[in-house]
């Protein structure tokens, strides 16, 4: 139990946006679904591969935390020697799965785990580069999924996963910088010398509304053009949830609550219902 824990699934998640390209094209097919799903299993495989070496990177940090001390490397129910092994086993399967469904996507998978090996060691205590590549991680995602189905993904969409996932990372600094029981952190040290926290918010409030500003044009431009009267409606549905779900996650960014993403969109309600309504109408305006 403790490997499929440090595997971290929850954060699969954020790994559906491999599916994105599929969907908004209203170019779904099993024919595209069932190897996209096999593709975005085997590439989940790698990332928490990236996960796990994080974690061993992070391990003195993150038993000091209030909430990350009880992961299992952290918590030292896995020892190295057996956390590295299984890191390396998931990689491997990872990268094979995905080598005979796509010998291209190898690429793909090698660039993420590039990138990420280097915000570990370095990257993430550069101004602004720390929640850059965070963002580009994310936008990496909808690539493989356009990259796998040959379906191009429009300009407006890209930059709104961008600066959603930019304003989200700011967030997430944002909170760990006002969280006290945060302590003997070198992140937070390198946020405290490199940012304020009104850098952080207008960072955060200036990306996020960035991303509603995308979304609408990809909505108007992109999609209702060419859609029926009805799926235009859902979709317009969709950006007035967006603008409450960005409205409170800015509230709660500043009150320190982000930190985990996840977490507090699973259990905060205010931004469960925003989340999942503006899911379903965008859902239901793509598929109409």
């Amino acid at each position: 139990m403790d490997y499929i824990k440090s595997m971290r699934l929850k954060q699969w998640i954020k790994n559906l946006l491999i599916f994105v390209s599929m969907f908004t094209s209203s170019s779904f097919s099993y024919d595209i679904f069932f190897p996209l799903l096999y593709i975005f299993v085997s590439f989940s495989l790698v990332v928490s591969s990236t996960y796990i070496f994080n974690d061993f990177i992070d391990i003195d940090t993150d038993s000091r935390h209030p909430t990350k001390s009880s992961r299992p490397i952290a918590a030292g129910k896995i020892s190295k020697k057996n956390g590295f092994t299984f890191m390396f086993f998931l990689f491997l399967l990872g990268n094979l799965t995905l080598y005979f469904l796509d010998s291209r996507l190898i690429l793909f998978s090698f660039l993420y785990t590039v990138i990420t090996y280097s915000y570990s060691k370095k990257l993430k205590y550069i101004k602004y580069v720390d929640i850059s590549v965070i963002a580009l991680l994310f936008v990496l995602r909808i690539l493989i999924g356009s990259f796998a189905t040959s379906v191009p993904t429009s300009i407006p969409l890209i930059l709104f996963v961008f600066f959603i996932s930019l304003g989200i990372a700011a967030g997430k600094k944002l909170s760990i910088m006002k969280n006290d029981l945060v302590t003997d952190s070198n992140v937070k040290d390198f946020l405290i010398i490199s940012y304020s926290e009104d850098n952080l918010l207008v960072t955060l409030k200036s990306t996020l509304q960035l991303s509603l500003i995308t979304y609408i044009i990809w909505v108007i431009v992109v999609k209702s053009l060419i859609l029926n009267s009805l799926s235009s409606v859902f979709l317009a549905i969709s950006c007035i949830f967006l603008f409450f779900f960005i409205d409170k996650f800015i509230d709660n960014s500043f009150l320190g609550l982000t930190e985990e993403i996840i977490e507090q969109v699973k259990d905060d309600k205010s931004l469960t219902y925003p989340a999942l309504l503006f899911a379903v109408s965008l859902f239901i305006g793509l598929i109409f």
